[in-house]
């Protein structure tokens, strides 16, 4: 038995040594720090390779040509965005048996109720009885111990039903919530953008959608550090999302990339928007506030889409993905509308 333990141990010993080599392989070949937040994602992806976090770290390469930190962030914002939605299922399953325990306490107190009435109804019929008056004040003080039970039930429940909605709101929140920008994250816009296609699509309107994102960002983190990469975030976010365009809806994509959904607007409506925020972006030289030093211009691509012609959300998407990759081939910081 003593050598087939042996065996077994030394079997996985090679796996874990050749799962790890493959681990720093795929950091080294995208010039990725050993960090606990790398390793987790490079571990995800190489154990899981059909997983979602799989689909966007090779959709993160095919966009850069390699696993940008910056991309690593959003992936793993979203993966935290993922866990706060299995949160978010648990809080409403508490919920539901909350209000379950209150309708089995207003079902108790009017079964009480009956069998009060019941007893006073036999004590009636007897008035003669000796016990009469004694059985009716045991009724009455029965009565009124389970109605004084019945009510501490219910407010108990009704606090921790009041405490479970507010977790569920802010488990909601949370999973729909993009943490470094505070925009609607991917799920969100998941949601929103089927809800607007289909009724787009039913009422013959207009929709068009957006894939902004930052210009030559990896050279903003390789000379500023992360700390400066997440403002330049926050202020690309901030820029997109802060217009007069009604029915806009802005999403943090993952990295730095954004999503902007123009409802009751074609696309080339959309595209001298979000053209106007490009160029007063882009005609600005930047600077870090804390020490002065310059950072230079900032500036983004985009690519537009339109609803007309696209079957589904996803072909949108893929247009104005497609569209995106031409606006950078041909040098950036410009506005590229799909066919």
């Amino acid at each position: 038995m003593e050598p087939n333990h042996l065996l077994k141990s030394d079997l996985r010993s090679e796996r874990w040594r050749t799962l790890f080599n493959r681990v720093g392989d795929f950091l080294g070949e995208n010039l990725l720090e050993p960090t606990p937040l790398h390793f987790e994602i490079a571990h995800a992806c190489l154990t899981t390779p059909e997983s979602e976090t799989a689909r966007r770290v090779n959709e993160a390469i095919r966009r850069n040509g390699r696993l940008t930190p910056g991309a690593v962030a959003g992936i793993s914002a979203l993966r935290a965005a993922e866990i706060s939605a299995a949160d978010l299922a648990r809080a409403a399953a508490e919920a539901q048996s909350q209000l379950r325990q209150i309708s089995e306490i207003v079902g108790r107190s009017g079964q009480d109720a009956r069998d009060y009435g019941t007893a006073l109804a036999r004590i009636a019929a007897t008035p003669s009885a000796p016990s009469a008056v004694e059985g009716l004040i045991r009724v009455t003080r029965a009565m009124i111990e389970k109605t004084r039970l019945a009510e501490e039930d219910l407010r108990r429940s009704g606090e921790e039903v009041s405490q479970l909605r507010q977790s569920l709101a802010e488990a909601r929140r949370s999973a729909d919530t993009d943490p470094l920008t505070g925009l609607p994250n991917r799920r969100a816009l998941d949601t929103r953008l089927r809800e607007a296609f289909d009724l787009a699509q039913a009422s013959k309107a207009p929709l068009a959608l957006a894939i902004c994102d930052i210009d030559q960002f990896k050279a903003v983190n390789d000379l500023h550090g992360h700390q400066i990469g997440d403002e330049v975030i926050k202020f690309i976010a901030g820029a997109l999302s802060d217009g007069d365009v009604e029915r806009l809806f802005v999403a943090r994509y993952g990295g730095e990339e954004f999503v902007m959904l123009f409802e009751g607007m074609d696309a080339g409506t959309a595209a001298r928007e979000i053209d106007r925020i490009r160029a007063d972006i882009a005609a600005h030289e930047f600077r870090i506030t804390a020490t002065g030093r310059r950072l230079g211009r900032l500036s983004f691509s985009a690519g537009i889409a339109g609803r007309a012609g696209r079957k589904s959300p996803t072909a949108m998407l893929k247009s104005a993905d497609a569209a995106l990759y031409r606006a950078k081939q041909e040098g950036r910081n410009r506005v590229c509308v799909a066919p």
